[in-house]
């Protein structure tokens, strides 16, 4: 296997290893019943502490070198990190599961704007087609409840794919930046700005902080710096598509442990999506190889 081949492919395990965790998310806020900056802050706090614990053992005596190297562009992709956790748990709250999940598929979009306007690269248009019929998929499969999707917490459903979407890009281009701090620093920048949100009202039941905690102590960690390491590997916008995929799992995931059935409309729009964004690793794999071959 050539060497951009396998780089590729190991773009997209880790991005889709780290998507088919982190679509846990929804199905975890949603048990907590918790409120949204709540939420966010018993998410992102736990996060931080788990992601402090694991960098710290593998840097030893290097973790200050490390977030000192790592810069502006670690605290800016930290900063966001922890602004597209809040407006997740937000959107989750406030707008719904199926509202925050449909607007999650616009982050390949925002990713390819940012990494043209900003970086210009321009995206495969390839891609670009793959994520506009992956959003049709999703509109699809929320069509009858469209005009509720479309009002109620638009701001924070939205603001979760464009911090995603201005995140992944970012990454792509600073590949040397520690993955593991910058998603640490999230949980601390998620934490602090809940909190503050709050007013520092934080406090829940037990029953509501135990989901909350394996969220932030085992799944955000894991998923994120998993999505994370992925873009050092695979364009942004292609990271953003793959992440499409927690419309479809997130939705599962609530049918397989909440019990709550998805419609005829979610099966066929996932099925849309699904072959969107097989159909794209699939072309873009060969493209890769093809490139090799020409060199």
């Amino acid at each position: 296997m050539s060497s951009d081949r396998s780089e590729y492919v190991k773009g997209i395990a880790f991005a889709t290893i780290g998507i088919v965790v982190l679509s846990f998310d929804a199905l975890f806020v949603r048990i907590s019943q918790t409120a949204g900056f709540k939420a966010s802050f018993w998410r992102a706090s736990s996060a931080c502490i788990s992601l402090l614990i694991v960098f710290l053992i593998r840097q030893r005596g290097k973790a200050a070198s490390v977030l000192k190297a790592g810069g502006i562009p670690m605290l800016f992709s930290g900063l966001l990190w922890g602004l597209s956790g809040i407006s997740f748990s937000m959107g989750v709250i406030n707008a719904g599961v199926p509202s925050t999940l449909v607007m999650m598929s616009l982050s390949p979009l925002f990713a390819a704007g940012y990494s043209f306007f900003i970086y210009r690269e321009r995206p495969s248009w390839f891609t670009l087609i793959a994520a506009i019929g992956a959003i049709g998929g999703i509109l699809y499969m929320f069509r009858a409840q469209l005009h509720h999707v479309l009002n109620n917490g638009l701001i924070y459903a939205v603001a979760t794919p464009l911090f995603l979407g201005i995140n992944l890009s970012h990454l792509r281009h600073h590949k040397n930046v520690n993955r593991m701090a910058v998603c640490m620093l999230g949980g601390l920048f998620g934490a602090l700005l809940s909190w503050i949100l709050a007013v520092g009202d934080v406090a829940i039941s037990r029953n509501s902080l135990a989901p909350l905690l394996v969220l932030g102590l085992l799944i955000v960690p894991f998923s994120q710096t998993m999505i994370s390491t992925g873009t050092r590997y695979i364009p942004a916008a292609e990271s953003a598509l793959i992440n499409s995929m927690e419309t479809v799992l997130g939705i599962l995931y609530v049918w397989v442990f909440l019990g709550e059935a998805p419609s005829h409309d979610f099966l066929i729009g996932a099925i849309v999506v699904v072959s969107c964004i097989t159909m794209n690793s699939i072309v873009q794999g060969r493209h890769s190889r093809l490139k090799t071959a020409t060199l």
